[in-house]
C-alpha cells in the first residue's frame, strides 16, 4: 500500500471516528446538512477507495457513510416536497 493509499485510509478512518462523537442537535423536522464534495474531491475519494485491498473493511464502512449521505439528502427532499 502506498503512502498516500495508507493516507487517505487514515483520514477516513479518523472522519468516521469523528463523525460518532458528537450527537446531532435537530428537532426531528429537521435533517442533517450533508456537505457538497467538488467533483474533484469525488474522484480523490473514489482513487483512495478503489486503492484499497478489495477485503478492506473500509470499503464498507464508506459505503456506510454514503448510504448515510444519501438518507440524509432524501430526509430534505421529503421535508421540502412531501412523500
Amino acid at each position: 500500500m502506498t503512502r498516500a493509499v495508507r493516507r487517505a485510509a487514515a483520514i477516513a478512518v479518523a472522519l468516521l471516528l469523528l463523525a460518532g462523537c458528537e450527537r446531532p442537535h435537530y428537532a426531528p423536522t429537521q435533517c442533517p446538512a450533508v456537505k457538497p464534495y467538488s467533483e474533484a474531491e469525488l474522484a480523490a475519494i473514489q482513487k483512495a477507495i478503489d486503492a484499497l485491498p478489495a477485503n478492506d473493511p473500509l470499503r464498507g464502512a464508506m459505503q456506510d457513510y454514503e448510504e448515510l449521505r444519501d438518507d440524509a439528502r432524501n430526509c430534505s427532499e421529503i421535508l421540502l416536497h412531501g412523500d
